[in-house]
């Protein structure tokens, strides 16, 4: 067993969080126990073509736009043209919506009010990959842990979560991220959090996880989750 010393969606402060203000069951990735937590983790492969791909949210409501476009890239396939990057392919927060998703729900009004758990993965499918979404009600703990190794250790799928801030100590409240990594021994996963501004990627247990997770999102009144992508 290793031993390290602790240290409505996207909302929060504009100013990057600093250290001391992290709660204690966190340990983030920067930090020499993060470092450690990385070195010896059992599952982290996707970690590679995600940070690789991952761009901080351009406003505080794109936390899933964000994430779409991180997965989308790391999973390879067919690109569209981005507009300002011709004539090279390229999903970005602004070409993840398709004249399918629009009509899911419109850049003004996900600049607005962001993302549901069902419209997060309706954009995926809509972008041409498969997208299952489950509610925190539907698993447990030891549903989301083994979720957590199968999605992994697939190089063809993604995992990505939908969560409050508030249980885990962080400032804000509903969030969207995907998952990078998980570590056996301290059964802690790695977010790679798309508000790079505010926090840097963080180790939480599945339990703190999945505290986040049976949060009620007041825009759907049900409780957020997770979505599997797969290519």
């Amino acid at each position: 067993m290793k031993r390290f010393l602790k240290n409505s969606v996207c909302f929060g402060l504009l100013a990057l969080a600093p250290v001391a203000a992290f709660a204690d069951e966190l340990i983030y990735l920067p930090d020499a126990g993060g470092m450690e937590l990385f070195k010896g983790a059992e599952l982290d492969a996707p970690y590679f073509s995600l940070a690789s791909y991952l761009d901080s949210e351009h406003i505080l409501t794109f936390c899933g736009p964000a994430t779409i476009a991180a997965v989308m890239n790391s999973l390879g396939g067919d690109r569209p043209v981005a507009q300002r990057l011709y004539p090279w392919p390229f999903f970005n927060q602004e070409n993840i919506f398709s004249a399918e998703n629009e009509k899911v729900k419109s850049y003004p009004m996900v600049e607005h009010e962001g993302l549901v758990l069902s419209q997060l993965a309706q954009f995926f499918t809509n972008l041409g990959v498969s997208a299952e979404f489950r509610h925190a009600d539907e698993f447990d703990e030891a549903g989301l842990r083994d979720t957590v190794k199968k999605v992994l250790a697939d190089p063809a799928k993604r995992l990505v979560i939908n969560y409050s801030r508030k249980p885990i100590g962080q400032k804000g409240d509903g969030h969207i991220s995907p998952v990078a990594a998980y570590d056996a021994d301290t059964d802690r996963v790695l977010v790679l959090d798309v508000a790079k501004y505010k926090y840097p990627p963080v180790w939480m247990t599945i339990a703190d996880l999945y505290k986040a997770m049976a949060t009620t999102d007041t825009g759907s009144n049900k409780l957020r989750g997770l979505v599997v992508v797969t290519r």
